[in-house]
């Protein structure tokens, strides 16, 4: 008799390798704040989204959140 494998899936961290959908009167600062607990590491979600303008986010844009 073999045993079935048991396979399980770790949840995501906040912050890390997850998405982030914009709001209305979010700002990047604001985000950051929320996802890694300090408003100065937007530039980090800069990053992970070429393209986007930090000064504007449209409601509803999907942002990668490193």
């Amino acid at each position: 008799y073999t045993a079935p494998a048991v396979t399980s899936t770790p949840a995501p961290a906040t912050g890390s390798g997850t998405t982030y959908t914009v709001k209305k009167g979010d700002t990047l600062y604001q985000i950051a704040k929320t996802q890694y607990n300090d408003g100065k590491q937007w530039k980090k979600i800069v990053d992970a989204n070429p393209g986007i303008e930090p000064g504007k986010l449209k409601v509803g844009q999907v942002l990668q959140i490193p």
